[in-house]
């Protein structure tokens, strides 16, 4: 049984336990870029804290760079509609469109959920919110038109109730009509005992809450969109849907008429609503207008705008997705974030100055990006982001995560980025500065590098938690069309009215699909870049200090030149630039390869020490001299039946999954056949065998031994070889360079390796002339050796090894001193296919061992790379190993050692998300990223050493730390996230054998054990100082009286500080980080797996109620 769960081998010994626990460790730890669906946005002006809610119901509360905090709501399809912060206190509400509130509380590095309400009722859905001065009471506006009162400490409702009927009454007599919806409610500047109510008809009531009775009626003819106090309480502004605002004055008792006649700013064509309305002071003094909405309706009703009027100075700010809210800020204070001495009473002392603040900058949330505008800059540039960005401006098709870059090449690409934009954003402070971050140890500059589908690339640092933009390089200035070319903007500078400009950088749309980046690889000692596009173009770039003109030079090359019979009857290729060049500072284009026919690039390798490159497409490979411009051998891989196909079905889909034919359905039939046959025939023999047994029950045990028997016996699943008539079967997969030993055991010498889609390998030799004779002498290539795997699953991934199982170091890593030579003694090639992992020896190409993972498991790969775990330290020697880290089409993520024992199983990614296991690229520390959404990365690291959470707190006044008083509850939080455990289904992995509903029942009343904290954040739950070891043994006892089997469970604990049991709630997977895994059926109630954790729970340092009954 246990050869079946774990493959060969014996179980690993406690100290290797111990050191697994020390170096393997599956964590979600970061999300980096912008949130996806972003629905809601609020501002904490004493703390300088921003907050966004998402129509997943996920909550991220954002300060400094490197200051950030995660939450989640329960229940995931509820949208969240609203945000308010209770300013300085360190407390946040949420509505989400299921018409629930949510108490949010940061304790300096977590964000937890203290309590919720729900309201029922159609007549209690709440339109509007404000919060009282005083940071006790929530005024609540509803559809219905009441006003509510919610108690912030209890979250009751009071009986303190401002019914639409008393309203009412005292309203003008020629204003008799339903008011509708409470659209918006303003607390006095200077009297928080009066409020503003703006109804959804056009009514505006001061009211007096002490009195009961309103002070003033404002009358509009038009419906009501937004309120918002102009100074101390003298005069208000409200917008209309009819694109017109109005200014009223509270002075006079009787002053129920506007102050001014209701401007209708882009009039006086009908025009759009506006939705939300701002004044406020510049930090010259001058009166600011801040508007969204107002559009013609005729000519512009599909722009999304915010307008901003400071005298004679007007912008209509234009975005490209929806405007969801906007807020200002005031000036940054020198230390970031002040504490305040005494508790702000009034608005008017929470916003600093008055209501009619002084903005220094306008942060505006739109549906897929966030845009900050620096008021104090002369021409209101924007500011440059330092999260929060828009990874999928142009969506993205391909990324490279890069380890270890060299600071030269750093600093020569951060100042390209800085040229490049240059002029662009205001140098400004970041206004979103609260939070401190905790000093850390510099770590190794690392960049991710996204491709996208306008044929850029895109460079990120991904050093920290924060993930910013460093510079862009764009493909497309290099190929000239019709369909590409520069935006022309000169009609918007032609018209006057109304004056747009255009903000942001979202931008979905492609001039040419041609132009997208299908690979792209940097080198990062020598700063190398290569790029594949997706019409067979490869487009070789270095980095230059200075600007430059040149002609980038060109290489064509014919794959199916010896094919007579091949027609290709996909895409064009794109057309070079021909002539000079002016290339910026930056990356500048020093050739471009078109191979032809031009199919897609689904494979690209780059060795700089060599000067060579080889890309591959579904017809074969060619191999470039980067450094003299010439093509030097290609391979074609089609064969006769694939000539003869031609068309577009090569023109290169990329990594689409390949289809798997008939192969699989018939195997897994095959298996039970076979299965139920052994079990079948095993039973005749044990009927036959002891046909005079005196009891029925002995033949019981025999039956019961047999059956177990064949469990036990690990059942394959056959592998059906494919038919080499497979329409993506020529398509190159992978290709590697390495310095080893192909033709003898004596001398090492350069090979290029490339991997198809029918399972065949070519292995190539190359002879490189030294490095003084590189220019002169050309680089010559021929093919060596062939391998073809039986089973003909896609190769995807081929790696050397030196004689101590390491992977060959990179090009130039030993040149430059970042890596020792490699170890002498047997090469080893480790070849990936997508259903096994197998190692042959060199030069004699003998298997020297594999890893069945689809047989075993029925998974297959996706994603595989090597990386090094390191543990130890601190006075003791540092350990490091390198394991091969595998992703499977299920979203598992898999570390086996070079000998390939497994390591760690992990549930890293919803198996349904396809784009998210797609995208995912590993480093070389053991940490990944991959898509969480189209426009956010989700990090994840299986390493128990290098991992990558915010390091952040957050200080709060003692007035702020007061008014919280002791906690209620010691929330279940570990500090970065929290997250419920919804009732889905399950799958488990767990140490040694099977564990079923059954053995989960058996740990009911485990003795007493440290303390637990279960973490339901980031989607995990960790064991923070408590390791549970499970063992389960099944046994046959032919001498019990029944003859049933029986199973004996035994469960040992010891305390340490190792993080055992993970759970995740979004791919529904319990993972024990132990050797040796199996499944448990994917019905099986989570509870009742969580069931024997929940009761070894001890009662936490802080006063906690009574446990719940067990269930």
């Amino acid at each position: 049984m246990l050869k079946f769960i774990r493959g060969k081998g014996q179980q690993p010994s406690a100290e290797r336990q111990k050191l697994q626990n020390e170096l393997f460790a599956f964590r979600k730890t970061v999300q980096h870029g912008f949130p996806h669906r972003a629905s809601a946005l609020a501002w904490d002006p004493l703390l300088r804290l921003a907050a966004l809610g998402t129509a997943t119901g996920a909550l991220k509360v954002y300060g400094r760079p490197g200051v950030e905090l995660y939450g989640q709501h329960t229940n995931p399809d509820s949208a969240v509609t609203q945000i308010h912060f209770i300013p300085g206190t360190g407390r946040l509400i949420s509505l989400c469109d299921d018409n629930s509130l949510h108490l949010w509380e940061i304790n300096e590095k977590s964000l937890v959920e203290l309590k919720s309400h729900t309201f029922e009722g159609k007549n209690k859905k709440i339109s509007s919110i404000c919060v009282e001065s005083s940071g006790k009471n929530l005024l609540l506006g509803t559809e219905g038109g009441n006003i509510y009162t919610l108690d912030i400490n209890t979250f009751t409702v009071n009986e303190d109730v401002i019914y639409q009927d008393v309203v009412m009454q005292n309203c003008p007599e020629d204003f008799k009509v339903n008011p509708g919806a409470v659209e918006a409610l303003c607390e006095h500047p200077k009297v928080p005992t009066r409020i503003l109510i703006g109804y959804n008809r056009g009514l505006a009531v001061l009211w007096d809450r002490v009195s009961s009775a309103p002070t003033h009626t404002f009358v509009s003819n038009q419906q009501l969109e937004s309120l918002c106090w102009n100074d101390e309480g003298e005069h208000f502004t409200s917008s209309h849907n009819d694109g017109s605002y109005v200014t009223w004055e509270v002075a006079g008792a009787a002053s129920d008429r506007p102050l001014k006649e209701p401007i209708t700013p882009y009039g006086p064509y009908p025009c759009k609503a506006i939705s939300k309305f701002l004044n406020r002071t510049s930090v010259d003094g001058d009166e600011i207008t801040i508007y969204a909405g107002g559009m013609p309706r005729a000519s512009y009703s599909d722009k999304y705008t915010v307008t901003v009027q400071q005298g004679e100075k007007h912008v209509a700010f234009d975005f490209t997705s929806r405007v969801i809210d906007f807020f200002t800020t005031t000036p940054v204070p020198p230390d970031g974030v002040p504490l305040q001495e005494d508790r702000p009473n009034t608005p008017a002392q929470i916003q600093v100055q008055t209501v009619n603040q002084v903005a220094a900058a306008l942060v505006v949330l739109a549906e897929e990006e966030l845009v900050v505008i620096d008021l104090c800059d002369a021409r209101w540039r924007p500011l440059r982001l330092p999260y929060l960005v828009s990874v999928h401006a142009s969506a993205v098709t391909t990324a490279q995560l890069v380890d270890a870059v060299a600071h030269n090449v750093y600093d020569n690409i951060v100042a390209a980025g800085e040229q490049q934009t240059e002029n662009v954003y205001s140098e400004s402070q970041w206004p979103i500065s609260g939070g401190c971050v905790e000093p850390t140890e510099a770590a190794e500059r690392q960049l991710l590098l996204t491709g996208h589908e306008d044929g850029s690339v895109r460079f990120w640092d991904v050093t920290g938690v924060a993930m910013t933009p460093l510079y862009k390089y764009t493909t497309a200035q290099l190929f000239s069309g019709e369909e590409i070319g520069e935006h022309n903007d000169s009609q918007n500078d032609e018209e006057e009215w109304p004056p747009f400009r255009r903000v942001g950088s979202f931008d979905p749309y492609s001039d040419d699909p041609r132009l997208g980046v299908k690979r792209v690889i940097l080198c990062p000692l020598s700063g190398m870049l290569t790029i594949g596009g997706a019409a067979g173009h490869i487009v070789i770039a270095s980095l230059k200090t200075t600007s430059n003109t040149a002609e980038v030079k060109s290489i064509s090359v014919n794959i199916v030149s010896d094919r007579d019979g091949f027609v290709w009857k996909g895409h064009d290729q794109l057309t070079l630039r021909s002539g000079a060049l002016t290339f910026p500072q930056g990356y500048q284009a020093t050739a471009v390869a078109q191979l032809s026919p031009p199919a897609a690039v689904t494979a690209l390798a780059a060795q700089w020490e060599w000067g060579v490159v080889c890309a591959g497409t579904a017809h074969g490979l060619a191999l470039f001299d980067a450094l003299h411009a010439t093509p030097l051998l290609h391979k074609c891989t089609l064969n006769p039946h694939d000539t003869a196909r031609t068309s577009a079905d090569h023109s290169g889909a990329g990594d689409t999954p390949i289809s798997r034919r008939k192969s699989f359905k018939k195997s897994l039939r095959e298996s039970f056949r076979r299965l139920r046959k052994g079990r079948s025939q095993r039973r005749q023999t044990t009927t036959s065998s002891s046909p005079t047994s005196p009891t029925q029950p002995a033949k019981k045990i025999l039956d019961k031994t047999a059956e177990t028997d064949a469990d036990v016996k690990p059942i394959e699943r056959a592998v059906e070889a494919r038919s080499t008539d497979d329409a993506f079967g020529s398509m190159v997969r992978c290709l590697y360079f390495a310095r080893t030993f192909l033709i003898n055991t004596q001398n090492s010498t350069p090979t290029l390796w490339a991997g198809t889609n029918n399972g065949t390998v070519y292995a190539f030799t190359l002879n490189v002339p030294n490095t003084n004779k590189r220019k002169e002498e050309a680089v010559t290539c021929q093919l060596a050796k062939e391998i073809q795997l039986k089973h003909r699953a896609p190769v995807i991934g081929i790696t050397v090894l030196d004689g101590a199982s390491v992977p060959l170091p990179d090009p130039l890593e030993v040149e430059r001193g970042v890596s020792p030579l490699p170890e002498p003694g047997t090469h080893r090639v480790v070849i990936t296919s997508e259903e096994q992992f197998k190692v042959f020896t060199l030069p004699s190409l003998k298997p020297h061992n594999k890893y069945k993972l689809t047989a075993h498991e029925g998974a297959r790969v996706r994603r595989c790379a090597f990386a090094w775990f390191e543990c130890g330290g601190a006075g003791g020697e540092k350990h490091r190993e390198w394991c091969l880290l595998c992703l499977t089409n299920l979203g598992d993520c898999l570390v086996l050692s070079p000998d390939l024992r497994r390591q760690l199983n992990a549930a890293a990614v919803r198996k349904e998300d396809i784009n998210g296991i797609s995208s995912l690229c590993f480093s070389k520390r053991g940490e990944a990223l991959y898509l969480h959404s189209s426009s956010e990365l989700q990090r994840i690291t299986l390493s128990a050493t290098k991992v990558t959470i915010a390091q952040c707190h957050i200080i709060l006044s003692p007035w702020a730390a007061a008014l919280r008083g002791p906690p209620e509850e010691t929330p279940l939080t570990n500090g970065e996230h929290k997250e419920e455990v919804p009732e889905t289904a399950h799958d488990v992995t767990a140490a040694s054998a099977d564990i079923t509903v059954d053995s989960v029942r058996d740990h009911t009343a485990p003795p007493p054990e440290p303390e637990l904290n279960i973490n339901l954040q980031n989607s995990q739950v960790n064991t923070s100082s408590m390791v549970v070891k499970t063992t389960t043994r099944t046994t046959i006892n032919e001498n019990n009286a029944d003859g049933v089997t029986s199973t004996m469970t035994t469960t040992t604990s010891n305390s340490t500080t190792e993080n055992i049991l993970e759970h995740s709630r979004e791919e529904g997977v319990i993972t024990r980080i132990e050797t040796g895994t199996v499944t448990v059926p994917a019905g099986t109630d989570p509870k009742l797996i969580l069931e024997m954790f929940d009761r070894q729970r001890s009662p936490l340092a802080a006063p906690v109620p009574a446990p719940a009954e067990t269930r």
